[in-house]
This record gives structure tokens, sequence and C-alpha cells, in this order.
């Protein structure tokens, strides 16, 4: 009796000390950080591995719905924004790298902001067919929509219901690991972290992605300054939404481990990581923050200082936000 209930000790040491990525139990050590978006304030435990250094929750929470209330940034979509100038001016922009250039489109690329790094014409075009992963209520494909993108497909559990807007952009309520259908890219935009089971995701995103057409992961990374400097105090950890904060090194290894290749890594972290986490040092909520509850925290010299860092260490490739690109082979 006093043998099986030893055993069983070690084995749920052993299952809480071992990573779910690369299987090293060995040297791990574990943080506590609070939730802090909303100001639930929620104690959770963090393993970081010694060997692919990811960050990984040690127990997902049994209603983790609590933690995704209706004003979750990603469930709603301002109308306002679908039909602005500004909105449709960007869409001009969009028409005239992936799909046909235009005097009008060349004139409003000169005045206005580039597409994001993540929005390369050497991998995608208006008649790409894509998926977005975790989607919401579908803002981005929306705003590509209106971009001249023709065939976009979106899918998110945590929707009410599916969505079919007018302009033909679909949106399913379902998991992304019973998803069945082709597309010449995958993108994952801030959703990958959200959930569980990596490899399974990955070996998905192989099954689901055309041969010699590319997928793209767009994440938080535990490999970075703002990780190093804040702690338990990282914005970014995000407890308990983000499940894992990976690293290059464990992506790469995810990747080879599911026939994909890792293509290319760019950078793109905003000054979110400095004023978020200062936030969370002084207790305060950036729910809060965002609704001018604790009115002018930062001064401008501040939040300029904050957005000139952020763009020194994606240059350096030491930000907090990456994007991944990973290629399937046309023979794999």
């Amino acid at each position: 009796m006093w043998e099986r209930f030893v055993a069983s000790l070690k084995e749920t040491f052993m299952q809480r000390n071992t990573c779910r990525v690369c299987g090293n139990s060995s040297g791990n050590t574990f943080i506590t950080t609070r939730e802090m978006m909303f100001g639930f304030r929620d104690t959770f435990d963090y393993m970081e591995c010694a060997v692919c250094g990811v960050l990984q929750i040690a127990t997902i929470p049994a209603d983790i719905s609590k933690y995704y209330p209706e004003n979750y940034y990603s469930y709603t979509v301002n109308e306002s924004e679908r039909s602005s100038f500004r909105s449709w001016r960007q869409s001009m922009v969009y028409r005239n790298i992936f799909d046909k250039r235009t005097v009008l489109g060349t004139f409003a690329s000169m005045i206005s902001r580039k597409p994001d790094v993540w929005m390369r014409r050497d991998i995608m075009n208006s008649h790409t067919k894509i998926l977005d992963v975790g989607t919401g209520a579908g803002k981005l494909l929306l705003e590509m929509n209106r971009g001249g993108f023709k065939h976009l497909t979106g899918i998110d559990p945590f929707i009410e219901k599916d969505i079919m807007y007018d302009c033909g952009v679909r949106i399913y309520k379902q998991h992304f690991l019973t998803f069945e259908e082709n597309f010449d890219f995958i993108m994952f935009h801030h959703s990958f972290e959200h959930m569980d089971e990596p490899l399974a995701i990955f070996e998905h995103i192989h099954k689901l992605l055309n041969p010699g057409c590319y997928a793209l992961i767009r994440i938080p990374v535990a490999d970075s300054f703002s990780k190093r400097k804040y702690g338990a105090d990282w914005v970014n950890l995000d407890p308990p939404r983000h499940f894992y904060l990976h690293t290059t090194y464990s992506m790469n290894l995810l990747a080879k481990k599911s026939g994909l290749q890792l293509a290319d890594v760019v950078y793109d972290s905003l000054r979110l990581q400095f004023y978020g986490s200062e936030l969370y040092r002084r207790d305060m909520t950036l729910h809060d923050y965002h609704c001018g509850k604790y009115g002018e925290v930062f001064s401008k010299q501040e939040m300029r200082a904050f957005k000139k860092e952020a763009d020194r260490l994606n240059k350096a490739k030491d930000g907090d936000w990456a994007c991944y690109f990973f290629y399937k082979p046309l023979q794999n």
C-alpha cells in the first residue's frame, strides 16, 4: 500500500516536472504569476524547461472560458473600422501589393502604413486560399477581404456560432484539430500559444497545408529580452490564457518532428512589452489602463522610448513577439 502511494507520488512529480515539448525532466524550474489583463489576480505556476526554454502552464484550468470574457479583444469587430476612410485607403495598399498595381494604389501606398511584416508577397497573393486559426470575429480576415483577398476562412472554438459574412468570409466555431480542408496558407496570429498539444497542431498543419506552401505562427517568445527583464510580470506571459511560451529552438524542434521546415523568423514586438509589464509590476491591470481608469501613467516621452526600444530589439532578434514561417516541401 505504502509502496504504491510512493510510486504514485513519484509519477505525479515526474509528470509535473517533465517538459511536454521536448521531454526533458532535469533542471526545470517554476515561476508563479498572476492573471492581470482583466484583474482576476488568480495565481498560476509555469515550468521553464532547462533544454528547450519553453514556459508551459503546470495545470490548465478546468474552466478556461472564465478568462475569455465577452469583452475579450478578438471577439468584437468595430463596424466604424470596417467603413472608415483609413480602412479603405489601407485596402488600396493591399490591392496594389497583392493583386494589381494601379496609380491610385501606388499613391495610397506612399501615404499609408506598410502591410505588417508577416504579409509576404513571395508566399501569398490575392488568390491564395487562406485559413486563419483563432480568428475571433474575423477582424483581420475582413480587412484582408477589403484588400482584395478572395479565399478567406477562419475558425475559432470560442465564438458563439458560425459567422458567414456577405462578402464571402467564412468563420466556423470549431477546433483546429477537427477541421478538415486543405489550404495554401495557414496562419496563427497569437492563437497558437492558447492551444494545448503543440506537436499535434504542427502535425495537423502538415496535413492541411498543400505541398510547396507556407504556414505562419505569430507568438510571444520566451527567449526574449522582456521575458528576462520582467519574469513573472512579463505582460505576454498572460496566464492562464497562454499555455505555452515557445522559443526558436522549440519551434524548430516541432517543425522537424512534423515534417515541416522552419523557413524564416521575423520579429514584430511592440511597446506593449514594456508598458504592460510596468503596469503589472505596479499591480495595475491592462484592461483598466486601456479604459483610462489610471489616467496618464506614462508620459509621451516614455511611450516613444518604449517604441524605440521595441524596434531596436526586433532588429536585434530579441523582441518578445516573432513570426515563424514554415514550409511544407513538395515531397515529404
